[in-house]
């Protein structure tokens, strides 16, 4: 009983950070939005990548290092990708993933 408590308050604890996290970010990126294209590209620079279909644009602004790690193992690698959803010159809407996003 103890026991599935224990864990129970962890997994609670571990979703509570990740929603920090998560809205961090999102709230960093929500200025953002209803920005031109061009404010968006002054202030991140040249994105990584651009697509366009449907009449939008897609730029994609990534970065990804990796992270020493102790002797004997491994290095972790940290990652981000937040894509900015443009529509007749104005910025929408993002979307992101990786580890490393952080608000």
């Amino acid at each position: 009983m103890k026991r599935t408590l224990i864990l129970l308050i962890a997994a609670v604890a571990l979703s509570g950070c990740a929603t920090t996290t998560t809205s961090g970010y999102e709230k960093k990126l929500a200025p953002y939005n209803g920005i031109s294209e061009i404010d968006l590209i002054m202030l991140l620079g040249t994105p990584q990548q651009v697509y366009e279909e449907g009449g939008k644009k897609f730029l994609t602004y990534s970065f990804s290092r990796t992270v020493p790690a102790e002797q004997g193992s491994t290095g972790n690698t940290k990652s981000c990708q937040t894509t900015f959803e443009v529509e007749k010159g104005i910025v929408i809407g993002s979307t992101w993933k990786g580890n490393a996003c952080k608000g």
